[in-house]
């Protein structure tokens, strides 16, 4: 969310006139419009930070709609696999000095490993089981992992995101963690785009998620998929946990405000679809960026939902999806 710093008189405050319900709706878009005409400079820097927050919330969604595509699995442990991550390279951090950038490997891994632990634990039992079990075993997951996070590190917030500065760019100043977390987002989309397409892997995952009754027909281990495309999927969100950690200070529930908006990414871009989640990403980080800015308080939100619930509308299978879903 932007946040911006208003200086106030106090010697010339008056009570401000109500705003009608036209200058609270249309009025912030009238603004814009001006902006674009105008040219103002403004709108440059918020198209940068648009940009940036775009690719964390392309990388929080790719995970998520990795497992859907594969798996026809809805998880919503993604947001706490995110707090897992946010945490392991909190306490990379305090214990060795590692900034999260030099700990994003050490977490992809953890989380991979503990991706698919879980999946053969809690998810592979009941795979074939009604979606609604599959919902209630993720939600379990959820609470569970949050509470013990809440209770190995209590609730307060933690930050990393203050060592970091900042730099400029044709006058647009940058977080340089947002930068870096922009960087993370492109690099991991690019090495999974890759891995489905280039690796022998890569193409039963693909194939998987086509067919899963034809990948058992020619003889691709189903069983093997799944917990390697979890963990994949646990790694992503673990990645994305730590890069949030160089944006800023987090907690054990700042995963669900990251799943809200990473659900709404995936439908949006296409239920299993990795280049919609990136695009979608981008439309809800521009959208949250230009609407916190142009308009009061968090009705940025409210616009995310009625893009959200217009696409449903119009295009049920989202940006990038497939109208017939195997």
């Amino acid at each position: 969310m932007i946040e911006l710093a208003v200086a106030v008189d106090p010697t010339t405050f008056t009570t401000a006139p109500a705003m009608t319900l036209w200058e609270r709706t249309i009025g912030p878009l009238v603004d814009l419009g001006s902006d674009v005409r105008s040219g103002n400079t403004v709108l440059f820097t918020l198209l940068v930070q648009g940009i940036l927050l775009g690719g964390i919330y392309g990388l929080v969604a790719l995970g998520l709609t990795m497992i859907f595509g594969v798996m026809d699995v809805i998880n919503f442990a993604h947001g706490a696999f995110l707090a897992i991550g946010m945490y392991f390279s909190y306490v990379v951090f305090t214990s060795f000095g590692l900034s999260p950038l030099v700990s994003l490997p050490l977490a992809f891994v953890a989380l991979f490993v503990l991706g698919m632990a879980i999946e053969r634990a809690t998810i592979e039992p009941i795979i074939d089981a009604p979606a609604q079990s599959q919902i209630i075993i993720t939600l379990g997951l959820w609470f569970i992992i949050e509470a013990l996070i809440e209770i190995a590190f209590s609730p307060n917030p933690q930050s990393i995101h203050g060592s970091y500065g900042s730099f400029s760019i044709a006058g647009i100043s940058i977080a340089e963690g947002r930068f870096y977390s922009l960087v993370v987002a492109v690099i991991a989309m690019v090495a999974t785009w890759g891995f489905l397409y280039y690796t022998d892997m890569g193409r039963m995952i693909r194939g998987t998620a086509d067919n899963r009754v034809g990948a058992r027909y020619v003889g691709i281990d189903v069983r093997k998929i799944n917990y390697t495309t979890f963990g994949i999927g646990a790694a992503l969100a673990g990645v994305a946990g730590a890069a949030i950690t160089m944006v800023r200070p987090f907690d054990p529930y700042t995963g669900e405000i990251y799943l809200i908006n990473a659900f709404i990414v995936v439908v949006l871009g296409g239920l299993g679809s990795l280049p919609g989640a990136i695009v979608a990403g981008l439309i809800i980080g521009m959208v949250e960026v230009f609407g916190s800015y142009y308009y009061p308080r968090t009705m940025y939100q409210m616009l995310i939902f009625l893009i959200f619930i217009a696409t449903l509308l119009l295009k049920p299978s989202g940006l990038f999806g497939s109208d017939h879903h195997e």
